[in-house]
């Protein structure tokens, strides 16, 4: 049996609804594994540094906030995550990453 234009307007909005309701359901959830992710980075990369620098454990939450941001604005730092970044995870040793070019391609 033909349903009349309205009742396939209707059918058309029902769907829509439907849909909408699944894409926020899935946004939700993609949300939710973005913070866990997070979440997992955030605790490795800290134990991380605890594990390095066990001193930190006992820094009050402002020390701890004067050390990262001392950390991060010395150029050293910046230059070891830049040339990391620009080597991926293979490991340099910081007299390669402080020797000057032509003294890194004479060590053969």
């Amino acid at each position: 049996m033909p349903k009349t234009r309205t009742e396939k307007i209707a059918s058309f909005d029902e769907q829509i609804t439907k849909l909408q309701e699944q894409r926020r359901k899935e946004r939700q959830r993609q949300q939710q594994e973005e913070r866990k992710a997070k979440e997992r980075r955030y605790k490795k990369r800290h134990e991380l540094l605890e594990n390095s620098l066990p001193e930190i454990i006992n820094l009050t939450d402002e020390q701890y906030k004067t050390f990262l941001a001392r950390a991060i604005a010395n150029d050293t730092v910046r230059k070891i995550i830049s040339n990391i970044l620009s080597h991926g995870t293979k490991p340099v040793n910081e007299k390669q990453e402080n020797a000057p070019a032509h003294e890194e391609n004479s060590t053969s």
